[in-house]
């Protein structure tokens, strides 16, 4: 931190999606779908006109069909949550046949449990998982209000709810993050980081984005600040949150998760530039960008972050708390991007103001 007080967030930001790539060689893959996210919404709210020609670089192969990789999910195809985002914000309109083909997949063909939720298309049928909320919802969020289709914004919407009344523990008010991986409607026993970002990062998107008059906006609200007031209970004394989140319960030495953590930020931020934050969560926000600082690299490097992680052996807490963290893994990077990106819309330009 004390090396570079100076430096521009929004060139930050844009730093750590080029050292994705540096890393990973491209971003065909669900952490590049988000990593292009940030950097789609750094190019349209910050006013880089060079971000956003790159990212319109990077979504080509996308949107011509020369991208071809496995995924859960076949919008990840088209460029997923970017290329719906800049179609909304009419930066990208020669992806509305794209964007249109791939909500109406979901919508017509998806495999979908009992209960309507988006799941496995492989293995055995009924198991869903929190990470399809990041995946689905702010697409087709994005593509309903760019193409005037309230049916996608309202599938977007249940999606996520219908999840978020599944894997929502009473106790804690924390998500799980999986129900049919370790036993026939079996819920996982952790409160895993990365799995709640991607439920808060969803209902972000709802709470944030959806029009005012909308009739799902006031609970999408609701829903939004009641799962974040239960993050931030388990918030650390740096500002952030652990691998397992309830880990002062059990296990005092678990580790710092930075995706997870990057995910949480991001949503506080968007939260507070939409003004339905609480007061609180201002504070809140400024000690953990401070803390997550000092996990990345003054060459961009990303320390902490959980290697790719679905129901590790029975589901338990210690199963989570076990998975180890990697150095620049896959993941680390797109939760990042989101988060310093959103820093620069709250008005805090250098590092050195946070």
């Amino acid at each position: 931190m004390m090396q570079r007080p100076t430096e521009k967030l929004v060139e930050f930001a844009d730093a750590l999606a080029l050292k994705h790539v540096e890393v990973h060689q491209q971003l065909g893959h669900y952490t590049g779908i988000v990593t292009l996210h940030g950097l789609a919404r750094l190019a349209s709210e910050g006013g880089q006109p060079e971000a956003l020609a790159r990212v319109k670089d990077e979504l080509k192969p996308f949107l011509s069909g020369e991208m071809d990789f496995h995924c859960n999910f076949p919008n990840y195809l088209c460029g997923g949550n970017a290329t719906a985002w800049l179609l909304y914000k009419g930066l990208l309109p020669e992806a509305e046949k794209s964007v249109r083909f791939y909500a109406d997949e979901i919508l017509k063909d998806a495999s979908k449990d009992s209960e309507g939720i988006l799941q496995m298309t492989k293995g055995t049928p009924g198991r869903i998982w929190i990470d399809v909320a990041f995946a689905v919802s702010p697409f087709l969020i994005f593509a309903g209000m760019a193409l005037g289709e309230e049916a996608y914004i309202e599938e977007g919407v249940q999606q996520t709810f219908k999840m978020v009344d599944i894997f929502r523990n009473g106790e804690t008010g924390l998500l799980h993050q999986c129900r049919g991986f370790c036993g026939e409607m079996k819920l996982s026993d952790d409160h895993w980081s990365r799995g709640n970002g991607w439920g808060a990062y969803a209902l972000c998107e709802l709470a944030c984005e959806l029009p005012d008059d909308h009739k799902h906006k006031a609970e999408s609200i609701f829903r939004f600040k009641d799962l974040m007031n239960h993050v931030l209970k388990f918030q650390d004394d740096k500002g952030l949150w652990h691998q397992e989140m309830t880990w002062k319960d059990y296990k005092p030495d678990s580790y710092v998760e930075t995706s997870g953590s990057g995910l949480f930020l991001y949503a506080l931020a968007a939260g507070i530039k939409a003004g339905i934050a609480d007061e609180h969560w201002m504070e809140a926000y400024r000690k953990g960008m401070r803390g997550i600082l000092t996990y990345i690299s003054f060459d961009y490097d990303v320390f902490h972050t959980c290697k790719g992680c679905l129901c590790p052996g029975e589901g338990t807490k210690l199963d989570y708390a076990a998975r180890p963290p990697v150095v620049n893994d896959p993941h680390a990077f797109g939760p990042l991007v989101l988060c310093f990106g959103q820093a620069a819309q709250l008005g805090i330009s250098k590092l050195g103001e946070l």
